[in-house]
């Protein structure tokens, strides 16, 4: 009998197929039992998760940490649209809620001109000086035009009320008077001022006052009654002067003669003459030198216009003299009753009045004369 051993592995290697075939089977369906029931519990812990948790009664929302960039454009649209219709309040309102959520150079730069628009003039320019502590290089000409703007608000006047009691006194500001009396607005410039006030029968008042760019203040005072004036001294009149004696009349001066000047005149006329005749020689001995240069010749032409020298110097001597007596004149006596007043001053002594005429010679190293020494 023979046996079939391939069968026979056949029969074993398909027991052992459809053995591992249900084994399988059974591992697949506990598989999808277990995932079947996973899956039915997934949702109701999904839901568990994403819900949120609950706030306690009275908190905030949390803040997610990022501005809300589409509020602050909208409101920095609407800003925009107020401020070109001129509503500089209703503008203000928009861009600082624009620039609570997210600030920017632009939005600084808005608020500050609505501040100035609305008199604000201080906030103003603490806006403009956040702006022009960074400007985008694309604003750099806004930033030109702000700084300008600054400077203009800081030199502005401040407003100063003044009220003085009684009214109607008037107001000087550094010595220079206002235009209207108290009460009155006056615009000061920045700076430290002396304001004075005045009114007929008043005490005057000074007041140091310091001012601010764009400010306004109020300066009251009250103006004291002025002391009358104390009541004036008599004082006795002083006595009449004595009258003073009557002068005798002055005594007639007796002329002067004549005669020493006509004689000194005379004198001048022939030294004159003599001078001319010995110049004219002396000349001539030049005009001889000249044609036949001679020892002689121009010893005689020395002495010749020494000669000449000397008498023109005694023409103008005498010629002096002569109109010094031609012109002066006698002066009168002095009365007796003057030089007798007490305290008066006495005249100097006169001295004789007559002429004396000395002669005096005149001698040196090349010349030789005389002169003539006049007294009168």
């Amino acid at each position: 009998m023979e046996v079939d051993y391939g069968a026979a592995a056949r029969r074993e290697r398909g027991g052992d197929l459809k053995m591992r075939i249900m084994g399988s089977r059974r591992r697949v369906v506990t598989g999808l039992l277990v995932g079947s029931l996973a899956l039915s519990a997934a949702p109701a812990a999904w839901a568990q998760a994403a819900a949120p948790k609950a706030a306690p009664a009275g908190a905030k929302p949390a803040d997610s940490g990022k501005p809300d960039l589409v509020a602050a454009k909208k409101h920095y649209s609407q800003g925009d649209k107020l401020f070109k219709a001129a509503d500089f309040a209703g503008a203000l309102t928009e861009f600082q809620a624009a620039n609570e959520i997210k600030a920017t150079p632009q939005v600084e730069r808005f608020i500050g001109q609505c501040e100035d628009n609305l008199g604000h003039f201080h906030a103003a320019l603490d806006w403009y000086a956040k702006f022009l502590d960074h400007v985008p290089e694309k604003m750099a000409t806004q930033g030109d035009e702000l700084r300008k703007r600054s400077a203009e608000i800081k030199a502005m006047p401040g407003k100063v009320h003044v009220e003085t009691t009684p009214p109607g006194a008037s107001i000087a500001v550094d010595d220079k008077p206002a235009a209207s009396p108290t009460p009155a607005d006056i615009d000061v410039p920045p700076g430290s001022h002396v304001l004075k006030l005045t009114a007929p029968g008043r005490v005057a008042t000074t007041r140091t006052i310091d001012v601010a760019f764009a400010s306004s203040q109020t300066v009251t005072a009250d103006l004291a009654v002025e002391a009358p004036p104390p009541p004036p001294v008599a004082v006795a009149a002083a006595p009449a002067p004595a009258p003073a004696p009557a002068a005798e009349p002055a005594p007639l001066a007796e002329p002067r003669s004549k005669v020493p000047a006509f004689i000194t005149g005379g004198l001048a006329i022939a030294a004159a003459g003599v001078g001319t005749v010995f110049g004219v020689l002396a000349l001539n001995d030049q005009s001889n030198f000249n044609k036949n240069p001679t020892t002689q010749t121009a010893d005689n032409g020395d002495t010749h216009a020494l000669i000449s020298d000397m008498a023109f110097g005694v023409a103008i001597t005498f010629g002096v003299t002569s109109a010094v007596l031609f012109l002066t004149r006698d002066d009168a006596p002095v009365p007796a009753a003057a030089s007798s007043t007490p305290g008066a001053p006495r005249p100097a002594a006169r001295e004789s009045s007559g002429v004396q005429i000395a002669a005096t010679p005149i001698v040196g190293p090349h010349t030789g004369g005389a002169g003539f020494v006049v007294r009168f």
